[in-house]
């Protein structure tokens, strides 16, 4: 049979796909064009022309600041590895399939000059110790291995890659058997680990664990106990005992002990040992710190809020200069009695703007741009980032400078390209109404009983998306909701209705398991957590592929739902218009 391999330009992204049938002969073997969405070759002539066609990619590659290789199919990727190391400007390849790397497709991919980042869907342990030791490569893998423990859950531990890379656990309760052999597995297969806090202290799990690191010849490692909820006499009595058991260890590879007093314990404490004089000084010393920190972080806060407002405004002529109208949507404007109410945001509508181009732009800003979120009647109306923690957006805005106010984000774990079933986005609540600060004004009936205002826009590059809330509810601080994938239809079901159960507006909105969810999550207050679900009930696809007999549009993002594609002539466009964080105490609450 012959093959015939398909290269596809979408953004900063090629995808490879071998296919069986005969292609459109218009674009066969044509490397006579320079700027091509589309382009196939015949297997032969890949393999006796394999530079002229890597040569001819680079011009587009570096014309179209292309850097991720994605593949669809395992068919020959020894060949497709060796045209792939001849191209430049390629820093991430996605193996779509569930393709283990072998060791030929490894040894190819140690050839390689630019790649920094592979997602495969496994790979044997002593090819990804290589990788990482030899080229500092990060490799992502999907093969999720089904761990029921409370430990696992806790730390997100799922595939073999968060085992490899993960670099702060904690500890909440005493192990159980099963539990001590997951500890174990994870500490033959990390090499990353840094930090163990025990949140709750249990004199065997912690005799265990410092035994595993010793057995492992762990280095660098600082371990953290809470104060609170813990008995530190028994805290005071293990802790020494094992130090002096392994000291010549511990001092050698830099093996440290923390306990992490809270906020009341220091004030108990502290008071006991002042005397009167001493606690005038110190009030009055207090007194004056607080004045001037108080002045400082209100000030700091004036400039942080500036500076989103100044990129908002950089970021809102983006939309202009890609909105073929200029008028809001007419949602922005709700009626309350018989007044109308001036529109929350000052942005530009969302409607007619050309996305595809927006995203574009914004990734040249900040290349790690992943959609955008905007919901009726709110200021929530931003380009959506995403990096490789959750951590480094509750501090830095979109323009990656150090900011309070951080920027609305994806969690880590979700894929912005093939949409998990729960997409988990995160933002501080503000006291300004900046990023997730509106969500509260969301739980007001004035502004959930509007149905226009229960549809939230959430675009990627390529789709744009309507999705509809389904629950909405006030919780105290967990993670039983931020799971973004599931191992059966059973385990999806189960997570379905308890966020239903949870929500305090019912909006009879159907959710099934053949369905994808949106999360928001903001914190409320320090304990309590501001959590939305809404369901995709509308995809649009941003770009078409014609042909000479008709226009035809793939979805590959979301098969559950049907998809809507705008009818394009030659003079002019119509479309109808429609409505339009957090984790547990080590895994970075948004606040």
């Amino acid at each position: 049979m012959k093959h015939y391999f398909t290269f596809k330009k979408t953004n900063d992204t090629l995808t490879i796909i071998k296919e069986d049938k005969i292609p459109n002969t218009e674009s066969l073997n044509n490397t006579s064009v320079i700027n091509i969405k589309e382009l196939t070759f015949t297997e032969d002539y890949l393999k006796d022309n394999i530079k002229l066609i890597a040569d001819f990619f680079n011009l587009i590659i570096i014309k179209n600041n292309i850097t991720i290789i994605k593949i669809k199919n395992s068919y020959n990727l020894n060949l497709l590895m060796e045209l792939i190391n001849q191209l430049e400007n390629i820093k991430k390849i996605v193996f779509l399939t569930n393709t283990t790397i072998d060791y030929d497709l490894f040894m190819q991919i140690l050839d390689n000059k630019t790649i920094k980042e592979i997602e495969c869907y496994t790979i044997p342990k002593y090819l990804l110790d290589r990788l990482d030791t030899n080229k500092h490569l990060i490799v992502h893998t999907r093969e999720r291995e089904y761990y029921d423990t409370k430990f696992m859950k806790e730390n997100f531990l799922s595939s073999y890659s968060d085992l490899y890379y993960k670099k702060s656990i904690i500890i909440t309760h005493e192990f159980n058997e099963k539990e001590y052999i997951d500890f174990k597995n994870l500490i033959n297969i990390n090499n990353k680990l840094k930090r163990i806090r025990f949140i709750k202290f249990d004199n065997n799990t912690f005799s265990y664990v410092m035994t595993e690191l010793v057995n492992n010849n762990y280095k660098n490692i600082l371990i953290i106990i809470d104060e609170h909820g813990n008995n530190l006499d028994l805290v005071y009595k293990t802790v020494p005992f094992i130090k002096k058991s392994y000291s010549k260890y511990f001092k050698e590879n830099n093996i440290t002990f923390k306990v992490n007093y809270s906020l009341e314990y220091k004030r108990e404490n502290f008071l006991k040992e002042l005397n009167v004089k001493m606690m005038s000084t110190i009030v009055l010393g207090i007194i004056i710190i607080g004045i001037v920190s108080f002045g400082f972080n209100s000030y700091k806060q004036y400039l942080d809020s500036k500076n989103v407002n100044d990129q908002m405004n950089e970021i809102s002529g983006i939309l202009d200069d890609n909105s073929g109208e200029n008028t809001n949507d007419e949602d922005d404007t709700e009626l309350i009695g018989d007044e109308e109410k001036s529109p929350v945001s000052n942005y530009v509508s969302t409607y007619y703007t050309n996305f595809s181009q927006v995203f574009s732009d914004l990734k040249a800003i900040n290349p790690e741009t992943v959609g955008w979120l905007k919901i009726n009647n709110t200021k929530i109306n931003y380009p959506i980032v995403q990096h490789s923690d959750n951590e480094y957006y509750l501090n830095h805005d979109f323009k990656k400078y150090k900011n309070i106010m951080g920027w609305i984000f994806m969690d880590y774990r979700n894929d912005d390209t093939v949409l998990d079933q729960n997409t988990i986005l995160y933002g501080h609540n503000t006291g300004n109404n900046i990023m997730f600060g509106g969500i509260s004004g969301m739980f007001k009936k004035s502004w959930y009983s509007n149905a226009a205002n229960q549809i939230i826009t959430f675009n990627i590059p390529g789709y744009n998306m309507k999705w509809k809330i389904f629950s909405m509810y006030k919780v105290p601080a967990t993670t039983d909701y931020l799971q973004n994938n599931f191992f059966s239809d059973e385990e999806y079901q189960k997570f379905i209705d308890l966020i239903k159960g949870r929500t305090e507006i019912d909006f009879g909105t159907e959710v099934t398991t053949k369905d994808k969810i949106l999360t928001l999550s903001t914190c409320y207050n320090s304990k309590t957590r501001h959590v939305i679900h809404a369901v995709l009930v509308e995809v649009t696809p941003t770009e078409t592929t014609t042909t000479t007999e008709a226009t035809t549009t793939t979805a590959p993002v979301i098969p559950n739902v049907e998809t809507t594609t705008e009818d394009t002539t030659t003079e002019a466009t119509t479309t109808e218009d429609t409505t339009d964080t957090e984790t547990n105490n080590e895994t970075n609450t948004t606040e």
